[in-house]
This record gives structure tokens, C-alpha cells and sequence, in this order.
């Protein structure tokens, strides 16, 4: 290290003193020079270690001038983010490409001896071209964090989350899903569930960029926190199921509910089944069990023995199967006081649904609805 530091400094010196080569030499013959004129003269010997010690200070002086001191006037503003975690050898290197300074190893230098060295923020700094060590060494320490804009949609896996998120911040993904699956970490944090899943409430938050895996999930969490408790449930509805389970209820009409007021009358129709111990015969809740998020289900997966499988087990799942948002929150809380039972997706696509009481009525609508898809297959085909 100390070999490398000599070298750059003898490489820096030689580079300043070969393009003033020629005023060097004359500097130098003018001060040996006065000093033979001296020594000669005035016959005080003493004073030659003095001229020698000012010759090398003036060498000294000149080299750490250009090394440490603005060389330039140029005043060009030059914006570098200094990214989390980033050793003093990365930040040297980014100044000395702008051109802010002309030493890396003269920076690492400074902020050694100086002490600043574990004090660079990461964030955004502006320098000036030219601008030398000092200087920029001082600004190093005031870097403005940069706050990012995360906005995370409704209906999403613990996967999904992650995948979402490092779309945006950089984030070591097999860690947040680590972590959001990790007992003790879930434990702390004040949710009685072994995962996180349904837990990570969707939002738009600000982050800065160098914010933790950890920091992210208890923000998200809190805020879930923060949600769940301002729609104050009742005991009508906290004596029947407990917080998990309400969860559980509104995510399943998170993934139902493609229109959002209906997310009210879709959530009757769960609590309706659940009463009177009907299957719920959700089928995201089959897709969340085997990891199928898209296409026609086969009837070997409908009957999938997961006890996710709301088609052949009555009650609920053991958990979520998605964060859901506050209108389906709300919607599990304050169901509508409905008498359906069932409820059948609309052939014209526009993600509302059609709602039945009986078994009778829903087995013809959804006749109704095939007819009214193949005839308008049909109509394309022509």
C-alpha cells in the first residue's frame, strides 16, 4: 500500500516538474546561486541548510499545491452519486474520471490522515471541475440523500413484492424473501402468522437508496399497521374471526374483485358461505396453492389436495394469499349484507360479475354467460 502511495506521488511529481522543466532549472540556479553568492561572500555557512531546507519546501509546497488545491477556474458543476457502501478507492476513482481531482491516491491520502474516511454519505454531491482535494473532500461529507419513489399495486405475492421492488431499488430479492418467511423476524415485528405473506401493504412510499431489506419490510408493514387499525373493526366482526383471518378474507377478495365496488358484495357472499360452512370455491386461492397465476385451470389442479384448495375444503385457507388493499380490507371488515351465495364473471369482460342467491340461478346464468362467449367466438370467427 505505502510502496503503491510512494509511486503515484513520484509519478504525480514527475509528470508536474517535466513540463516546467526549464523554469525549474532556473529557479533552482538562481537559488544555488544566491547560495554560493552567500556562502562565498558573507562566509555564513550556516545558512546552507537553510537554502536547502527552502528548496525542498518550495518543492513540497508546489507538489501538494497541485496534488491537494484547485487547478483550475473552470466552473462547471459536475453531479456524482456516491452509491451505499462505497469504499474510498470507488469514490477516489469517480472524482479523478470528472476530473475533480488529478490524484486517487491523494484523496485517500487526505481523507486517511484527515479522518474522513468513514464519513462519506452516500447520496448525491456537487463538485467543480478541477476542484482539488480539500474542496471535495468537505462536500463528500454533505451528500444529499436521494429519495425514490416505490409504488407497490395491490394483489401481490411475497415474490411478486420483491420482484416489484427490485424493479425499482436495489435489493437482494432471495433476502427479502428470506426474510419475510423467517419466524423470529415476522415474530418481531408484531404479526401472528409465520410469514409475512399478505402483511407487505401496498403503496407508494419514498425510500432513500440506501435503505435496508429490513427497512423496506417494516415500513411496509407498519403502514399496513397503520391501515388496518384506522378502518377500527367492531367486535361484530373481531369475536367471529381473528385479525389473521380477516386478512386471509380480504385477500382472497383482492384477487376476485377485479372491479372495486364490488369488492364490498363479493366479500358478503364469502361470509354468507362461511356461515353456513359452504366451500368458498375461490379459484385464486387453488392458483396461489400451485403457483399458477395464469391460464385455464385443468381439473387435475381444481382438486389439488393444498389445503389452499378452497374448491374441496370448506373454511379458510392458513393465510393470505396476496396484500391486499384497503378497499378489500374494508370490504372483509364491512362486508355487504347480501343473501348471495355465488357470483359468476360477466362474458363482455368487463371484470364485473353477476351474483345469485341459489345454486338453481347461478347454474343458469353461467349457461347463459357460455352461450353469450361462444356466440360472440363465434361472431369473430366470422
Amino acid at each position: 500500500m505505502k510502496n503503491s502511495i510512494l509511486k503515484e506521488l513520484i509519478e504525480s511529481f514527475i509528470r508536474i516538474w517535466m513540463t516546467g522543466f526549464v523554469f525549474f532549472l532556473v529557479i533552482c540556479g538562481y537559488l544555488f546561486y544566491s547560495l554560493v553568492w552567500i556562502v562565498r561572500y558573507m562566509q555564513l555557512k550556516k545558512l546552507f541548510p537553510l537554502v536547502v531546507f527552502l528548496v525542498l519546501s518550495l518543492f513540497a509546497g508546489v507538489t501538494f499545491f497541485y496534488l491537494f488545491m484547485p487547478l483550475g477556474s473552470e466552473n462547471k458543476e459536475i453531479k456524482i452519486t456516491i452509491p451505499p457502501k462505497a469504499t474510498v478507492g470507488m469514490v477516489a476513482d469517480s472524482l479523478k474520471k470528472y476530473d475533480v481531482i488529478t490524484s486517487v491516491k491523494a484523496l485517500q491520502i487526505w481523507l486517511k490522515i484527515t479522518g474522513l474516511e468513514r464519513k462519506i454519505q452516500a447520496g448525491v454531491v456537487t463538485l467543480q471541475k478541477a476542484e482539488g482535494v480539500i474542496s471535495a473532500s468537505k462536500k463528500l461529507l454533505k451528500a444529499k440523500s436521494v429519495d425514490i419513489a416505490l409504488t407497490v399495486p395491490e394483489g401481490l405475492t411475497i415474490e411478486q413484492t420483491a420482484t416489484r421492488i427490485s424493479q425499482t431499488i436495489k435489493i437482494d430479492t432471495s433476502e427479502f424473501i428470506r426474510l419475510c418467511y423467517d419466524t423470529t423476524f415476522v415474530r418481531d415485528l408484531g404479526i401472528g402468522a409465520i410469514s409475512l405473506e399478505g402483511y407487505l401493504y401496498p403503496n407508494t412510499y419514498r425510500f432513500q437508496e440506501n435503505v435496508t431489506v429490513k427497512d423496506i419490510i417494516r415500513r411496509m408493514v407498519k403502514q399496513f399497521e397503520i391501515a388496518y387499525e384506522s378502518l377500527k373493526p367492531d367486535q361484530a366482526i373481531t369475536q367471529k374471526f381473528s385479525r389473521h383471518e380477516i386478512v386471509t378474507i380480504a385477500s382472497i377478495v383482492e384477487k376476485e374483485a377485479a372491479v372495486a365496488n364490488e369488492q364490498g358484495r363479493i366479500a358478503g357472499v364469502f361470509h354468507n358461505r362461511l356461515r353456513i360452512g359452504y366451500p368458498l370455491g375461490a379459484d385464486p386461492t387453488v392458483r396461489y396453492a400451485i403457483k399458477k397465476f395464469n391460464g385455464p385451470l385443468r381439473v387435475s389442479e381444481l382438486n389439488n389436495p393444498s389445503p389452499y384448495n378452497t374448491r374441496r375444503f370448506a373454511g379458510l385457507p392458513p393465510g393470505p394469499i396476496c396484500s391486499p388493499g384497503m378497499g378489500a380490507l374494508q370490504a372483509a371488515i364491512f362486508p355487504d349484507k347480501t343473501k348471495d351465495l355465488y357470483f359468476v364473471a360477466k362474458w363482455d369482460g368487463s371484470g364485473e360479475h353477476d351474483f345469485s342467491v341459489t345454486n338453481e340461478e347461478h347454474t343458469r346464468k353461467k349457461l347463459m354467460i357460455r352461450r353469450q362467449n361462444e356466440k360472440r367466438l363465434k361472431s369473430k370467427g366470422d
